[in-house]
């Protein structure tokens, strides 16, 4: 197969061998296994080459893009000299499930935003261990975040831009993120907890069948463990939600309340102004109501696999255990 794909070949090129291979193949001599099986591998390679040309071209776009308007000439040792307080990022607290990617598209709208939803790397297992050890090793956590992070924040700083982090995977990290970053800001972004735990079951979280759940948090104090085992999925996944953001209120406590705002996703959902709000907060230029209804309208990140019934339709057994493990629901106005 190597013979029909190069590096040097265009995609329109690399598509016509593969047609030429294809009709090949369809010589019965050959085991229908084997056919099916360098087609998968021709396929896979194809895909591979396309996305090297698009992240060549995408280079190429950009250097372009700076040639119009030039990067700033900033330096990683001009960030550190100044202790990191020339930039302001902010930082979305979450459980996940609760609009982070729906809120990374709002911020798009902005110039001057740089949002990111999946930064690299995704630090989900030492998120885990962020959780379980940070008042411990808060210098072990320290680094490993500022190395993880600071290029995205340079990258910002050089385009004059405002680095935003939605993806929840930086939540167990707040307690060491304003050493890191003094002028960061937080955004705490919450879900009814029905609603989440019902994309965490449909997602099959806590049935070790989700590739994420080596990175998903567990009990620690003794007398929750010892339940956990007999939780159902209900319970585990509604523990998740309580405890996650529990551990965001601690952190928010030692926060100014100008460094700070509290957002139902809900609210982001079906009205504009909170959208608004956040831009308000953060700093953002740009917006506006036409935009912004329109991404509205068009939800992205739906869960469409797995099935489970809506909180409503849930028997009144089920909606008192998770009112049993998340009683912040109270505190944050949802009817349960």
């Amino acid at each position: 197969p190597n013979r029909y794909l190069s590096k040097r070949l265009t995609i329109k090129q690399s598509l016509c061998k593969i047609a030429s291979l294809l009709r090949d193949f369809k010589d019965k001599r050959y085991p229908k296994e084997v056919r099916a099986a360098t087609m998968k591998h021709l396929l896979r390679r194809l895909i591979i080459l396309t996305a090297d040309k698009l992240e060549n071209t995408s280079k190429l776009l950009r250097g372009a893009a700076d040639k119009v308007i030039p990067e700033k000439r900033i330096f990683l040792l001009d960030l550190e000299k100044s202790g990191w307080k020339t930039v302001r990022p902010c930082f979305v607290l979450s459980t996940g499930r609760c609009g982070t990617l729906l809120l990374n598209e709002l911020l798009l709208l902005s110039p001057n935003a740089d949002p990111n939803h999946e930064p690299k790397p995704e630090l989900y297992r030492p998120s885990k261990r962020a959780y379980e050890e940070i008042d411990r090793f808060p210098e072990v956590f320290h680094e490993v975040f500022k190395s993880a992070r600071e290029e995205y924040l340079l990258k910002a700083a050089k385009q004059d831009k405002i680095y935003i982090e939605t993806n929840n995977q930086s939540t167990f990290f707040a307690p060491i993120i304003p050493a890191v970053f003094p002028n960061a800001i937080f955004i705490h972004l919450v879900r009814h907890p029905g609603s989440f735990v019902r994309s965490g079951i449909r997602r099959r979280w806590y049935t070790e069948g989700h590739s994420h759940d080596i990175g998903r948090i567990v009990p620690k104090d003794p007398s929750t463990i010892q339940k956990w085992t007999n939780y159902s999925l209900i319970e585990k996944n509604g523990w998740l939600w309580n405890e996650t953001n529990q551990f965001i209120l601690d952190f928010l406590t030692k926060i100014p309340m100008d460094k700070q705002l509290f957002v139902k996703a809900e609210d982001l959902f079906l009205q504009p102004e909170i959208t608004r709000k956040i831009y308000d907060f953060i700093g953002l230029e740009g917006f506006e109501i036409k935009s912004v209804k329109r991404l509205l309208k068009h939800p992205v990140n739906q869960q469409l696999k797995g099935e489970f019934p809506t909180y409503k339709n849930w028997s009144e057994l089920e909606k008192s255990s998770l009112m049993h493990v998340a009683p912040l629901a109270q505190k944050f106005g949802y009817a349960m």
